[in-house]
């Protein structure tokens, strides 16, 4: 073991904090019941023994050159069952990165599959930054910092972009070389930006799910129909939102939903632009197209827990000499087809890498959990008071 280095990942942490709520409410049952222990209290016992057995971990083994991360259920150290289960020759990789997101350690692995395919790996632990800098430290060298340095100029320096500047930051949509221009790009109404004017309309649609998940959780004292409510609250605002979309992008005088783009003209639609009116458009009537775009780390198919780094376009605004379009989001558009498009008939676009993220609701995901824990807490308020 002294030649290993063990990071658990953020989801063992996370773990902890369920094992205590669970715990928590265990001790309140059986303090309000006497000392006498019911099917959910051992159903209880059960979930908590479940939890200590999970284990998500990277192991770097310096003697054999080898870094393993596994998924699965141990006891006392030993191994029940492995869920999951990664190797990684340290000769294969080609760089390696720490960095730290406030508590939150991220280690990205660039290596060479067995397959011979470029594979990225991202590991995340909790306040472990010690061990994770010594991880990287020991497998970088000089010539991969300079090559990943190199990298992440070259990114930055994308704007007034070119189809081969394109290629080399979204190499996943000319992967075989063979990508064409497209002349026709459908336009999803439902997900373009909610309006200003409707924003109050589909808040309160929101509002009103939460107090009645709120009065559902303290009535029932039922902690799945309360999450079940959670989860319906949340989608309340996405299907709110696509509802009142649809409806106001939808322009009885001008309903075609498409950009159409040739080497000569533009073809706007009425949608985008607030006065509703579409916009025929020639080179010289673009002042810029602004493409604005980020990295996510993708899960990779067929394999569970592993990642790679891809580029995503997230927000597209047309400047034109007859007025701005509003913004175009990745979710409404097949954007990377559209800005290769433009790219290919030499339209100007520019590429600017974002600091927002691609997929806001990831951060949601860390709201749904406190609410979930506020319902929790609010379920056993009585039981706390009656003490």
């Amino acid at each position: 073991m002294a030649n290993s280095i063990i990071l658990k990942s953020l989801l063992e942490t996370i773990k902890w904090l369920f094992i205590w709520l669970t715990v928590a409410g265990l001790v309140l049952d059986v303090l309000s019941q006497g000392f006498i222990f019911d099917t959910s209290d051992g159903l209880d016992v059960l979930l908590i023994i479940v939890l200590l057995m999970f284990q998500h971990r990277l192991k770097f083994d310096e003697h054999n050159n080898r870094i393993d991360i596994k998924l699965g259920a141990y006891f006392f150290k030993k191994e029940i069952f492995t869920y999951s289960h990664h190797s990684i020759d340290t000769n294969s990789i080609n760089t390696i990165s720490f960095r730290a997101d406030k508590a939150v350690n991220i280690i990205d692995i660039n290596y060479t599959s067995a397959e011979g395919k470029l594979s990225t790996y991202t590991f995340r632990c909790f306040k472990q930054d010690k061990q994770a800098q010594l991880v990287a430290s020991k497998l970088s060298t000089v010539e991969r910092v300079y090559a990943a340095k190199r990298e992440e100029a070259e990114a930055e320096k994308t704007n007034s972009a070119t189809v081969n500047k394109f290629t080399k930051i979204f190499p996943q949509h000319t992967i075989l070389g063979n990508a064409e221009a497209k002349n026709n790009i459908p336009i999803l109404r439902c997900a373009l930006p909610l309006p200003d004017s409707k924003k109050s309309l589909v808040h309160f649609v929101v509002v009103c799910f939460a107090l009645l998940t709120l009065f559902i959780a303290y009535s029932s004292q039922n902690w799945k129909s309360s999450f079940a409510f959670l989860v319906i609250t949340y989608l309340s605002y996405y299907f709110a939102r696509v509802i009142v979309c649809n409806k106001y992008y939808f322009i009885k005088a001008a309903p075609l939903s498409s950009i159409i783009v040739n080497g000569d003209e533009l073809y706007l639609p009425a949608l985008l632009f607030t006065d509703k009116t579409p916009r025929t458009l020639t080179k010289q009537d673009i002042i810029s197209i602004e493409a604005k775009w980020n990295y996510n780390y993708d899960s990779i198919d067929d394999s569970i827990g592993r990642t790679t780094k891809r580029s995503h376009l997230i927000s597209l605004v047309f400047n034109t000499t007859k007025g701005q379009s509003i913004s175009l989001t990745h979710w409404s558009v097949d954007s990377e087809a559209l800005v290769y498009s433009l790219l290919k008939y030499q339209y100007p676009v520019s590429l600017d890498r974002a600091s927002q993220m691609v997929y806001p609701f990831k951060r949601h995901v860390g709201l749904f959990v406190f609410l979930f824990i506020l319902i929790i807490l609010v379920m056993n308020l009585e039981k706390v008071i009656s003490i």
